[in-house]
């Protein structure tokens, strides 16, 4: 291995900037698949939906597949038109609506915006509306008045004194009253059939599409044809102030995107300028700036490029893989770089110290970056795409970092050196400020730091054991992101909830069942299940509870009343004549159908193919809150309780809750799995770097207590794990190990060229300890850069993987020192005494 090294070494000294060139090359090559080609590829583009972290197979991402093949999607963008003049809203609405629905070909299905339609089929089918109850009153009333009437026209009739039953014009007028009421309502919820807020002069139209929540370019296309359509008509000319919101789960996962975006832009920014002013303050060179940060660009170019194809989008879970690839990946770069000035400091020359940094490094970096990208590879063995499409980037972004720390990081060292040769003052020695302090430290009070490390670490098992019982994140506002409530979103949210229900905003749960029979006996199954399922929904709706109730009977009861009003017409007077000619049921009535139902209200019923019936929706309680991951569980349970005859699965089902309740269920199955193959697969790396057991044992001991201090400084902090930051756990294992394996390395390489314990304890710390020190500083500044983001979940993301950071640095630098040295002097007095 040495002989290889050499060559190597002599070979980038003597080729340096064919290797760079064609390096930087190579990245190049990458970058058509990171920005896209028109009409080849899109490139690696970021898509926030929640369903975008589950993978294809999902059962929720399966049941909403189906269900967008047969409705032509479930997304909803809603266009809120306000002005000073209502009735001129009105009319640009009328105008605007038809426009947006001729859209097909950017994905819109359907437009609802007016319920004037079914007003008038409700009025054109008023008797079938009309209540049982008081169909029924009326027969009764007209039966008794007719019976009185001819009664007193019977010749043989003999007046006996008893009353004279109430006259039926009284029952009438009543329930004329009460359906006028009913109108009344109608009107004033949906005045003109519009939905139209209560105290603003503002109107909504929801437009459905078949856009999913991730494909912002093509929510961006139908918002400025949208615009485009409104700007065409000429809003000034229907009212004065009159404006185009939009909102809906389109437009506010388009607003989660940007964010997301904007963030990841910035903490990138942040994460290069905190980095390099890092690195200066470690060499207090100029020197290892340009040289590091030329050095990561061809592997994260190729990284990223790789990404596009493998996991072809990211998602929140990966977003901000840039910086934390650059805050990690950067980590073997830094150790080389730090043994090679020592190297030089020493006297060599650039081929010497070249294969000097090449042989006291390989192994230390190739084993951490190694665990690091072990770590990584766990969370690939997850379906959950959350977890694997991070573990596939960063493991391919580790495995790359290295690779170019003993391939281009040496080339343009060398090719630095020839412009200008390293320079030391050979009387001064270099000790890196990081190093020096810890070394400091860990070797002044040695008992001090491991007894302080003992009562940190029982305290810390105290914490873990007491959250252990209820770890988890339920509330999904603390998840979310900080949304600017001046926005549009958050504006027509706040309108849509006073004009909207859950199935005309499209936030119910939508439950396709086999037949409409089936529908029937789901909706029945559910309104009797109630108790077995506390608080657990909300309405039950479905095309059936548009169509009139108890049909069959009010057939028959209105055919009663029609040979009743015959008969009574020629016995009243003109006026009650007038009514019951206005009033008269038809002849012949026949039961409606789903089919006659006006589309204006069948819409979220209707299939692509015109089948209705179907469908059926799950509302959400009203005394729950949908942010409630527990609750949302059961909403999501009850609705999955549902089986058509003979099946054993549920009904396709689509919802958020469900894609929650699946989310949930991955990290609930996934996560522990990952954990273990991360510390299983992270000892076997140290059984095979290490020869002695000493050494394993005080290395992968010092990764553990780095990770139960994180979890108990989370726990100390109420940090619970969500979706996202369980990510820290199994990634911990691989970046943990990195810091503890390079200080022990290098202990073990000057302990074998016969140096004391103390000798070598505090090269180690000084020389790689402060590399390592660096290394983590630019890793807690990539997760720091997080806090960038507006999202909540990323925040705790970002804060627990800089605990983990703080927590294994401290463990690798001071307590596994400290042991390492007292261990090391006993064995050392034991053998000068023997």
């Amino acid at each position: 291995m040495k002989d290889r090294l050499a060559r190597l070494a002599r070979w980038q000294n003597e080729r340096a900037g064919r290797i760079v060139v064609g390096s930087f090359a190579v990245g190049l090559l990458a970058l058509p698949l990171i920005l896209g080609v028109p009409g080849v590829t899109d490139g690696l583009t970021l898509n926030s939906d929640f369903t975008a972290m589950l993978p294809r197979t999902a059962q929720s991402v399966r049941d909403l597949d189906e269900i967008q093949e047969r409705f032509g999607g479930q997304a909803a963008m809603i266009v809120a038109i306000e002005g000073d003049d209502i009735e001129g809203v009105h009319e640009f609405t009328r105008q605007l609506a038809p426009r947006v629905a001729a859209m097909g070909e950017l994905k819109v299905t359907a437009v609802d915006w007016n319920l004037a339609d079914f007003e008038a089929f409700v009025e054109q089918h008023r008797h079938l509306y009309a209540d049982l109850d008081d169909l029924r009153e009326i027969r009764d009333a007209l039966q008794a008045r007719l019976d009185y009437e001819r009664a007193r026209a019977n010749p043989f009739y003999i007046d006996l004194g008893e009353d004279e039953p109430p006259d039926p014009q009284d029952t009438i007028d009543r329930i004329e009253r009460d359906a006028d009421a009913a109108r009344s309502d109608m009107d004033a919820r949906f005045p003109d059939g519009f939905f139209q807020h209560p105290e603003q002069n503002l109107v909504l139209m929801v437009v459905h599409t078949s856009i999913r929540g991730g494909e912002i370019g093509d929510t961006e296309r139908l918002v400025a044809a949208i615009r485009a359509a409104a700007d065409d008509l000429g809003p000034e000319a229907y009212s004065a102030n009159l404006e185009v919101h939009f909102g809906g789960t389109l437009i506010e996962a388009r607003d989660e995107t940007e964010s997301l975006i904007a963030a990841v832009e910035s903490a990138t920014a942040i994460t290069i300028a905190l980095v390099m002013l890092a690195i200066y303050v470690f060499f207090l060179r100029f020197r290892p700036i340009p040289i590091l940060a030329l050095g990561l660009i061809p592997p994260v170019l190729v990284t990223f490029g790789l990404a596009e194809l493998t996991v072809d989008y990211l998602n929140a879970s990966s977003a901000f893989l840039s910086s934390i690839v650059v805050g990690n990946g950067i980590n073997p770069n830094v150790i080389w770089l730090s043994r090679y000035f020592e190297a030089r400091r020493e006297g060599l020359g650039v081929a010497e110290a070249l294969e000097v940094t090449h042989r006291s490094t390989w192994m230390g970096t190739l084993t951490a970056s190694l665990a690091a990208g072990v770590a990584y590879g766990s969370l690939i063995s997850t379906d959950y795409r959350g977890f694997r499409d991070f573990g596939i980037v960063g493991g391919i972004g580790m495995v790359l970092c290295w690779v170019a720390a003993y391939t281009v990081l040496p080339a343009l060292t060398a090719l630095f050196e020839r412009w200008r040769p390293l320079t030391f003052d050979r009387g001064a020695r270099h000790r890196g400020i990081y190093g020096v302090i810890f070394a400091k430290l860990a070797l002044a009070r040695p008992w001090l730091v491991v007894g302080l490390s003992g009562v940190v670490t029982v305290g810390a098992i105290g914490l873990v054991i007491a959250s252990a019982e209820d770890p988890l994140e339920y509330d999904l506002r603390r998840l979310r992101s900080d949304r600017d409530p001046d926005s549009d979103a958050e504006y027509v949210l706040a309108a849509s909830r006073a004009i909207l229900d859950d199935t005309q905003s499209g936030s119910g749960l939508a439950v396709l069942a086999p037949s409409r029979d089936e529908a029937l006996r789901f909706i029945a199954y559910l309104e009797s299940h109630r108790d077995e399922f506390p608080h657990a929904y909300g309405e039950v709706t479905s095309v059936e509870g548009i169509l009139p109730d108890d049909q069959t009977e009010k057939i028959e009861i209105l055919g009663s009343l029609r040979s009743l009003m015959l008969e009574i017409r020629p016995r009243v007077d003109e006026e009650m004549q007038s009514m019951i000619d206005a009033q008269l049921p038809p002849a012949s009535l026949t039961p409606l159908a789903p089919d006659d139902l006006p589309r204006s209200v069948t819409r979220p019923f209707t299939e692509r193919d015109g089948t209705r019936g179907r469908l059926l929706v799950v509302e959400h309680h009203p005394d729950e809150s949908g942010w409630d991951v527990r609750y949302t569980g059961r909403w999501a349970a009850a609705a999955r309780s549902l089986r058509a005859e003979g099946a054993d699965e549920p009904p396709p089902i689509a919802g958020t809750a469900v894609v929650f309740y699946d989310l949930l269920h991955q990290i609930y199955q996934d996560g522990p799995r990952t954990i273990l193959i991360a510390l299983v697969a992270t000892a076997l790396l140290l059984m095979l770097t290490f020869r002695r057991a000493r050494d394993r044992a005080l290395t992968l001991g010092s990764l553990l207590l780095g990770i139960l201090w994180m979890a108990a400084t989370m726990a100390l902090f109420g940090m619970r794990l969500n979706f996202l930051n369980f990510l820290a756990f199994p990634i911990t294992f691989g970046n943990g190990a990195d810091y503890g394996v390079n200080v022990m390395r290098r202990f073990v390489d000057e302990e074998s060229q016969g140096e004391s314990v103390t000798a070598s304890i505090r090269a180690a710390i000084e020389g790689t300890g402060g590399a390592v020190i660096l290394c983590s500083l630019t890793t807690v500044i990539g997760y720091i850069s997080i806090y960038t983001s507006s999202n909540r979940a990323l925040n705790s993301f970002g804060a627990a993987m800089a605990i983990s950071e703080v927590t294994c640095l401290a463990a690798a630098v001071l307590a596994m020192p400290a042991a390492l040295y007292l261990v090391g002097r006993r064995r050392e007095r034991l053998q000068k005494s023997s």
